[in-house]
């Protein structure tokens, strides 16, 4: 499998200005054109400023505007190198990490950490489709129970060897997940769950070819019908928040679980996991 190692990051971007030129050809590199003067393309970067200009009517054009970008005054290559540890990593980026290489502040870290976070978490997959499975976890507190009020639940569905999408929710009830299933999962899916009462209409209610396993009997596979899958990138995400973060909050643990799920829907392509980040950059603030 092709990685994409520091190496190659430190030949693609040697430097701000290469980080600039990248963001720059993502929002005007598909331009034949000034917007401006409708002359036939020819940039120059401004020295003194992040922006570029063209060379015909003097149009100047901030490719870092209306991005998270647009204020910041952490170096882009800094922003940049932070984007690769997040795509080089299985269990993501402490704070403390990021303020320790960058030799930043804990609060110029943490808070590249959630932008770069809820970018991750905006880059979605198609419908799922064949077998999925679908299953449902709780983060919070170790020592309290399941389901407790400082739980907060995270429905996930997966295609089996396929992609995964997961949820936070308020509650782990019918009204907050069926919505989520119908809009995330294909009707054509077969799909897989536990005993647990949530799903016992999705077939009456959704149409959905709907098996169930009983845990609590000890099973865990009946031919095609399984969580297992699930449930393994439900420890991958509990690795990250209590191996990694030690702690995440409920108003925050979306940004997490998106981290979660990008970097198990590009498990096969770490390589191209950078690019694909960077490629979302400008659509976001």
């Amino acid at each position: 499998m092709a990685t994409f190692t520091y190496s190659d990051f430190k030949k693609m971007y040697p430097n701000v200005n290469a980080c600039l030129d990248k963001i720059f050809n993502l929002r005007y590199g598909h331009l034949t054109e000034c917007p401006e003067c409708n002359s036939a393309v020819a940039w120059r970067k401004v020295r003194t400023r992040r922006c570029y200009q063209c060379r015909h009517c003097y149009a100047q054009f901030y490719p870092t505007a209306g991005t998270v970008f647009e204020k910041t005054t952490t170096p882009l290559l800094d922003w940049f190198y932070v984007i690769f540890l997040f795509t080089t990593t299985r269990n993501g980026v402490a704070a403390k990490e990021i303020e320790r290489q960058l030799g930043c502040s804990y609060k110029c870290a943490w808070r590249m950490g959630h932008c770069i976070r809820k970018l991750m978490d905006k880059i979605g997959v198609d419908k799922l489709k064949g077998f999925v499975e679908i299953d449902e976890t709780y983060n919070g507190s170790k020592k309290s129970g399941r389901g407790l009020k400082d739980k907060t639940p995270v429905v996930g569905m997966v295609e089996r060897l396929g992609n995964v999408k997961a949820f936070a929710v308020e509650n782990a009830t019918r009204e907050n997940i069926y919505p989520l299933i119908e809009q995330h999962v294909d009707k054509t899916a077969k799909v897989s769950t536990d005993e647990s009462l949530v799903y016992y209409t999705l077939k009456s209610e959704l149409g959905y070819n709907h098996g169930t396993i009983n845990h609590s009997a000890g099973e865990y596979r009946r031919g095609q019908v399984s969580t297992n899958t699930i449930e393994g990138f439900f420890g991958q995400l509990k690795r990250m928040v209590h191996g990694t973060h030690l702690h995440v909050s409920k108003k925050y643990l979306q940004n997490y679980v998106g981290e979660c799920v990008l970097r198990y829907n590009n498990r096969k392509r770490q390589h191209e996991m950078f690019e694909i980040i960077l490629t979302h950059l400008p659509s976001f603030r």
